[in-house]
């Protein structure tokens, strides 16, 4: 793969966040040098531009103009994704289980009764969410039931 040599016209640290805030059409016409600066492992382009339909929907929805490159916000965003590895547990729905040796009290309350009423719910799957994590994981049924 060939070495770009970019002539960066702004470098990230320049970029407002505040959309509304010093940026207008003239963005277009800049080089954005990314803020990982090719030094990651994430296929770094080193710099970046914004197309006019990027900023009018950074415009629209009030989001800031990127810093990374988007070879590096695709991997940042595919780090948010859970592992491709599954875990066997217990619907939650009761939410007086253990999880990684914390009890949870929250005060919520399921807002309709389960088809296993006031006791633990029998129902045990797999889930991409890890035990020790803090999320409430639901079997279907109860689900659906606090849901539809």
């Amino acid at each position: 793969m060939s070495k770009k040599d970019y002539k960066i016209t702004t470098p990230s640290f320049e970029l407002f966040d505040n959309i509304d805030e010093g940026v207008g059409e003239s963005v277009l016409n800049e080089i954005i040098g990314c803020e990982h600066k090719g030094e990651c492992k994430e296929q770094c382009t080193v710099a970046f531009k914004v197309t006019p339909r990027e900023l009018e929907f950074y415009k629209t929805e009030k989001i800031p103009l990127p810093r990374l490159c988007p070879n590096c916000r695709h991997y940042q965003r595919l780090k948010k994704n859970n592992p491709i590895k599954f875990y066997h547990r217990q619907c939650m729905c009761d939410r007086k289980l253990d999880i990684g040796g914390k009890k949870l009290d929250d005060g919520y309350q399921n807002t309709v009764i389960h088809f296993h009423g006031d006791r633990p719910c029998p129902n045990e799957f797999e889930t991409s969410y890890a035990p020790n994590r803090l999320e409430i994981v639901y079997c279907g049924d109860c689900y659906n039931s606090e849901v539809v």
